[in-house]
């Protein structure tokens, strides 16, 4: 009974992780260059559909994810090896915490304000306001910068895992 629960918890953390990093992927690949092809005017409301849901599922994922990885901790037996520190799979497991709630926290105090102001922005740039478009535009870019920062970190966070997996 404990090996399944540590196969059900270990899938769990290990799914979500990849809803949440190739939601982000998808986010910054497909989604937003998509959007950006639009007409200004087709922007907005196309925005204002798709943020408010990204965000949530991404701000969810990212909570289970992180959720199930303490789970995984401590379901596998192992949580008293991150007290002394002394073995490969105890800093890859702190490293992949730590890179994992600085992504989070990065989403939540910078990115999900920078989204929202985009979408604040898209009638006043749908109808004409110059500087509500170039404002627009310097956000866009910025959360494609930060979303860029997001999956290397994310890449980083994976390898700590396949390390601590096979440690």
């Amino acid at each position: 009974m404990d090996a399944l629960l540590r196969i059900v918890v270990q899938y769990l953390h290990v799914f979500s992780g990849i809803l949440w990093i190739g939601g982000g992927f998808y986010t910054i690949v497909v989604q937003l260059p998509a959007v950006l092809a639009m007409p200004q005017a087709a922007r907005g409301p196309a925005m204002a559909q798709l943020v408010p849901r990204q965000w949530k599922y991404i701000f969810r994922v990212a909570e289970l994810t992180i959720f199930w990885g303490f789970v995984n901790v401590f379901v596998s037996g192992r949580a008293q090896q991150l007290l002394t520190l002394d073995s490969r799979w105890a800093w890859s497991i702190i490293v992949g915490a730590v890179l994992a709630l600085a992504i989070y926290i990065l989403l939540r105090a910078r990115l999900a304000p920078f989204a929202y102001r985009v979408l604040e922005l898209g009638p006043k740039a749908a109808s004409g306001d110059a500087s509500a478009a170039a404002e627009q535009a310097a956000l866009i870019g910025r959360i494609r910068r930060l979303g860029y920062v997001q999956l290397g970190v994310g890449l980083v966070i994976v390898l700590a895992m396949i390390t601590a997996r096979y440690s």
